[in-house]
Order: structure tokens, then sequence, then C-alpha cells
């Protein structure tokens, strides 16, 4: 399937959008003003979008990007769960990757066209070391892919939210909870708390452990998680694609 930025949708539908009550944050966002590192490994959108200032060509009209920091999240095994959080329980599998242990900056690469602006790129940043590399995330039992192929492993989306999570915090959520998650929303009001049009988002605490939780881009879908190795070899980001840009064509 080939993937492109697809603008009307990107206005006219808001999958998983707040009420229309909802207030707007008046938060002051944690936009990403540092100097980015070396952009070495390809598709360099995945580290450009993070760039404030960045503009990406779309299929009408060229496209404005920035990054934002969340919040840190905590990362007690190295085993990293990315799924949609109402399939928790079915689907809360980490990656075959073990990734760096303690508290790691999540930030969101925001697309924005008049107005109106959503989630493009969401990323877990390990260290400031440049990608030389970036691999396609597993799960048990998959075979690896081609950076570029069009067919991906990832996972499903049917709430238009997608988290990041370390295993061992699967293990804190009980069923009371998880139900409460789903069924009274509870995640989906802290969302709200964060909304800006047309995206939001939490940094979910229950007990010693949290999650990371987001719009994805146009809302729901099937998603792709790439790592990006730096030049010793290790992970040095875990970065997830909401698939808004032709960037396998180019």
């Amino acid at each position: 399937m080939r993937y492109i930025f697809i603008a009307l949708a990107f206005f006219a539908c808001k999958i998983g959008a707040p009420k229309n009550d909802t207030p707007i944050s008046t938060e002051k966002l944690d936009t990403i003003t540092s100097t980015p590192p070396a952009i070495i490994a390809q598709p360099a959108l995945f580290e450009k979008a993070f760039i404030k200032g960045t503009t990406e060509k779309g299929r009408t009209q060229d496209i404005n990007l920035y990054g934002v920091t969340i919040g840190k999240l905590k990362i007690t095994t190295g085993r990293i769960v990315a799924c949609d959080p109402l399939h928790i329980d079915e689907y809360g599998l980490p990656f075959t990757q073990v990734f760096p242990t303690g508290e790691f900056p999540v930030q969101l690469s925001i697309a924005g066209v008049e107005g109106e602006e959503m989630v493009a790129f969401a990323r877990i940043k390990f260290s400031d070391e440049p990608v030389v590399k970036w691999e396609l995330a597993l799960l048990e039992g998959q075979k690896p892919l081609p950076v570029g192929d069009e067919e991906i492993h990832g996972y499903g989306v049917d709430a238009g939210v997608g988290i990041f999570m370390d295993q061992d915090a699967i293990k804190g959520l009980n069923p009371k909870q998880i139900w409460e998650m789903e069924s009274k929303h509870e995640l989906f009001k802290e969302m709200d708390k964060h909304y800006h049009p047309d995206w939001r988002y939490t940094m979910y605490s229950f007990g010693s452990y949290n999650l990371a939780a987001f719009t994805t881009g146009v809302g729901d879908g099937r998603y792709a998680t790439y790592i990006g190795y730096d030049a010793a070899g290790n992970p040095c980001r875990l970065t997830t694609d909401f698939k808004l840009f032709d960037w396998k064509n180019k």
C-alpha cells in the first residue's frame, strides 16, 4: 500500500477526537528547540520531523512540523510495548530489542496546516547520539523487513490512540484499572486535559508506573515502529510512524 499525506482527511476527519465542548489546553508546550544531532540515516524525515521549522511537501501544500516533549517514560525492564491502549490485555507484547532502562523523554512530531494539527510521529529518545541505522521493530516470531518496504509489521489502532509503556508496567494494571481505562474512558479523560486542535496526549501514572498516550495521525490504522541505532550499535530512538508522509517513495 502506498502511503501519502492525506491533506483533506487531515482537516475533515477527526477520528478519536474529544467532544466539541472539550476545552483547548492553555498549557505551554515543551517545544523541542535544542540543536539536533547530525542526520545520517535515511529516512531523514524520522529526525527532521521533530525539528522546529521543518517544512515537508504534502500533496497540495507544504506541511509545517515541530516537536514537543510530553514527559518522561519510566523504563524498568528495557522491554517496551507499543499498542492501542484498549487492547493492552491482548496485544501488549514487547519488542524483541532490549532498550536502556531509566526515564527517557517521549516526544511527538506535530504536523500543521492553517491552524489545524495532528501527530505525525511519536518517539522515545534514549540519547542525543545521531542515528546511523534504522530497523523495523519486531515482536517475537516476526521476520525482519527492510526499512521502506511496502510490507510492515505494526500495531492496529481502533481508538485513535497509541501508547508506549514498559512491559513491567502492564503488571501494575490490574483488571479493574484496565476496565476503567476502557469502559470509563479514564485514559481519554486524562488526554482531554492536554487537548490541542486536533491532537492530545497524557503521561498516565498508576502506582510506580506510567505510560505515554497520544493520538495517532488521522486516527485508526496500522502503524509501524522503527529503532534507530547509534554508531556503537546502541538503540537511541524508538519511533512510530503514523503514515502521514510518503517517505518510502522518495
